[in-house]
């Protein structure tokens, strides 16, 4: 069996990356996350949800990655 040569990497405080500036965390507006999908679902015009499958959630891994798709 052959000896593999790796390297560890050690990570920066700030993720990797040489910025010595630390990484401010993402602020989210207050409300329920259904309320948050409710307003992007809202915001796709009606014409743009007629072209989606009747069964897209029900066979949601046929249409992202080809399985079989379930009856």
């Amino acid at each position: 069996m052959a000896a593999t040569n790796t390297k560890r990497r050690r990570r920066t405080a700030a993720g990797g990356s040489k910025d010595p500036s630390p990484r401010v965390p993402a602020e989210f507006a207050p409300g329920s996350l259904q309320s948050e999908l409710s307003a992007i679902g809202g915001s796709v015009p009606p014409e743009e949800w007629a072209g989606v499958p009747v069964d897209y959630f029900s066979n949601l891994d046929h249409y992202l990655r080809g399985a079989p798709k379930k009856k």
